[in-house]
């Protein structure tokens, strides 16, 4: 794929925001991808069969659909969040606060071609790894033509550590916004977040339900597909759960297995379920127990054994806390 790259510079954009200057780029109809969960990016696609995540340390990883093997992995770190004219956006790690900064890769090779920083309120760390008391949550939305970013922040004490109050005498801040990225005109600013859509939710709910279904219906990431899910008695576990799978647009059943989650974050690609696991612990087949990081599982919908599975950045923070 030949691409030529301006050179990078600097300029004063609108409301402050600065814009390291990449390759012009001008966002298309909304790709066929659907974001699995934050850094799981998914091809949709027949000819694609690919994910984009960020692996356990944080790099950037292409990875085959058909048998979990890596295409690529690096040098980029950060979280896949879309793809706009056939280039990949990743939220990269910043250089300090109140920063937004944004890296074009090639999906093909992990080619880093260019990026963006804009600027956010100056308290805020938008970092795309687990921090003990912060998370920055963010998402790309290509559905009017441009890319938008709306992103999210929350930051709390941490326990046993002598913080000064905040202002309004709260112990949890939170800002949000929305900025706007214009590649082709060398633009990034912060726009109203009025029109840009929000996070659909987990469940369906009122007239998104399939009548033919009961109990708490799931969607999936792509909103091609529902699950329900029942409880199953478990000799070594106490309750598994059985999912459901069922076509959105006609209720029709796909398939079921059994998974250790009442839902998680899922997509039916082909004949396989794809779906994100938490850190889990299990008994093997030896009686020893095994750990096991966050997970992208492939599950077979024909006999529900795992065919493969990748680990991935965990953005929870899950060590102690300080004394």
């Amino acid at each position: 794929m030949n691409r030529q790259l301006k050179p990078l510079r600097m300029f004063a954009a609108l409301l402050g925001l600065g814009l390291l200057a990449s390759t012009p780029m001008v966002a298309q109809e909304p790709p066929s991808t659907a974001l699995l969960a934050p850094g799981v990016l998914i091809s949709t696609a027949e000819q694609t069969p690919l994910a984009w995540v960020a692996d356990a340390r944080g790099r950037v990883t292409a990875i085959e659909l058909s048998d979990g093997d890596v295409r690529w992995s690096g040098p980029a770190e950060g979280l896949p969040l879309a793809l706009v004219d056939q280039q990949l956006v990743v939220l990269a790690r910043p250089d300090g606060l109140g920063q937004l900064s944004l890296q074009l890769l090639d999906p093909d090779d992990g080619r880093i071609l260019g990026g963006v920083v804009g600027e956010l309120p100056a308290d805020v760390l938008a970092a795309p790894d687990a921090q003990p008391n912060r998370i920055f949550e963010v998402s790309a939305d290509t559905s009017s033509g441009t890319l938008r970013v709306r992103w999210s922040y929350t930051e709390w004490p941490l326990q046993g550590a002598m913080l000064p109050a905040v202002a309004d005498g709260s112990r949890r801040r939170q800002s949000s916004g929305v900025v706007s990225v214009d590649f082709a005109a060398n633009r990034v600013e912060a726009i109203s977040a009025q029109g840009v859509p929000a996070a659909r939710t987990v469940d369906l709910t009122g007239s998104e339900r399939l009548a033919s279904l009961d109990g708490t219906q799931f969607r999936a990431a792509d909103d091609a597909h529902v699950q329900v899910s029942t409880a199953v008695a478990d000799a070594a576990l106490g309750t598994q759960w059985r999912w459901s799978l069922h076509q959105r647009s006609s209720g029709r059943a796909v398939g079921s297995l059994v998974l250790p989650y009442a839902t998680a974050p899922f997509l039916l690609r082909g004949d396989q379920l794809l779906w994100q696991s938490e850190p889990l612990t299990r008994l093997t087949s030896t009686g020893d127990y095994e750990q096991l990081p966050q997970r992208l599982i492939a599950q077979s919908l024909g006999n529900g054994r795992e065919r493969w599975s990748v680990a991935i950045l965990d953005r929870r923070y899950r060590d102690a806390p300080p004394p």
